[in-house]
C-alpha cells in the first residue's frame, strides 16, 4: 500500500483514523474494518453485472483519435500540476493514464474493480473514505458517463477537494455505448457548464473534441456488424461493396484531414463534438 493512501483516507462511517493491519484497515474510532485484498483496501464491493476490462496499450499515438486527444489535454494538465500534488486518478481501470505520472509521488488510482492497476477500490457514491480537502487534483477520464448517479459523485469529489483544486474531466459525446450495462449518460457542454455553480465550481477550461471521420467510421461500423448480416442475397452484396467503399473513403478522408481538432464549443462550426475535455476549479 502506498504511504500516501494512508494520509488521505479515513473511515467513510465516522471519519476516524485507519491503522493498516496485515489483511486490513481498522477505524480506531468505531472499529469498522476495511478488507485488503492484494493490499488493495476494499470500501465498496465490486459491481456483480460489470465485465472486468483487459488491460490494453495507450500512449499519446495510440489507440482512437479520442483516446489520443484525451491523451494531449491530460499531459498538459499534468504539467501544470506540483510533483508532490495529491491526485486521484478516479476510475482509472487499468492504468491507460498512469505513464503520465512517473514523476508525481503522491499520485493514487481509484476503481470500482479491484485491478492490479489501482490503490483503492470504492464506489464514491456510496462512500467517501477520503479526508475532506485532502487533494490537489482528480480525474474523470472517460468516467462520468458511466456514473448514474452523477451529482452524488461530484458532491463527494468537491469535498474532498482543497480550495481551488482541479477536476480535470473528459467526457464523449457522440461515441458508442461501451462497458455495458453501466453506461449511462452522454452530456452536453450547456449540461456540464451548469453542473459547476451546483456544486461549488467554477469552469476554468471547455473545449470540445471534433472528429467527422470517426463519426463516420461508426457509422460504418454500425453498417458491417448490425446492417448487413441481416440482409441476403444481391442486396447483402451490393451493401458490402458500398460499405467497403465508403471505408476507402473514410481512409482516404482521415488522410487528408488528420486527427480532429479541438475547440471551445462556442467557436466550433460543428455542432457534432466527439467528446469533452474541461477543468473545474473548487470554489475558495
Amino acid at each position: 500500500m502506498k504511504p500516501a493512501l494512508l494520509e488521505v483516507l479515513t473511515c467513510d462511517r465516522c471519519h476516524g483514523s485507519l491503522v493498516a493491519g496485515a489483511q486490513e484497515l481498522t477505524c480506531q474510532t468505531c472499529g469498522r474494518e476495511i478488507l485488503l485484498q492484494d493490499g488493495i483496501p476494499l470500501f465498496t464491493a465490486p459491481p456483480d453485472e460489470l465485465r472486468p476490462s483487459e488491460k490494453l496499450l495507450r500512449g499519446p499515438n495510440v489507440g482512437t483519435p479520442w483516446r489520443q486527444a484525451n491523451w494531449r489535454f491530460l499531459a498538459e494538465q499534468v504539467g501544470a500540476l506540483d510533483p508532490q500534488a495529491a491526485i486521484l486518478d478516479v476510475g482509472a481501470g487499468r492504468g491507460d493514464f498512469a505513464d503520465l505520472f512517473t514523476d508525481h509521488s503522491n499520485y493514487l488510482a481509484l476503481d470500482i474493480c479491484p485491478y492490479p492497476e489501482v490503490d483503492i477500490v470504492c464506489d464514491l457514491t456510496q462512500a467517501n473514505p477520503f479526508r475532506e480537502a485532502s487533494l490537489d487534483a482528480i480525474l474523470l477520464m472517460n468516467v462520468l458517463e458511466h456514473v448514474y448517479d452523477t451529482h452524488a459523485l461530484l458532491a463527494s469529489l468537491v469535498e474532498m477537494l482543497k480550495p481551488g483544486g482541479r477536476l480535470i474531466v473528459a467526457i464523449p459525446f457522440l461515441v458508442k455505448m461501451h462497458q455495458v450495462p453501466v453506461d449511462f449518460a452522454r452530456y452536453t457542454h450547456y449540461a456540464l457548464v451548469r453542473f459547476a455553480p451546483e456544486h461549488g465550481l467554477e469552469v476554468s477550461h471547455l473545449e470540445g473534441y471534433y472528429d467527422p471521420v470517426s463519426l463516420l467510421g461508426e457509422g460504418i461500423g454500425n453498417l458491417k456488424n448490425a446492417v448487413l448480416p441481416e440482409m441476403h442475397g444481391v442486396r447483402h452484396y451490393t451493401g458490402r461493396a458500398l460499405a467497403w467503399a465508403l471505408q476507402v473513403s473514410a481512409s482516404g478522408l482521415r488522410s487528408l484531414l488528420g486527427p480532429g481538432e479541438t475547440h471551445p464549443p462556442g467557436d466550433a462550426r460543428s455542432q457534432s463534438p466527439t467528446g469533452y475535455h474541461m477543468v473545474y476549479r473548487k470554489a475558495g
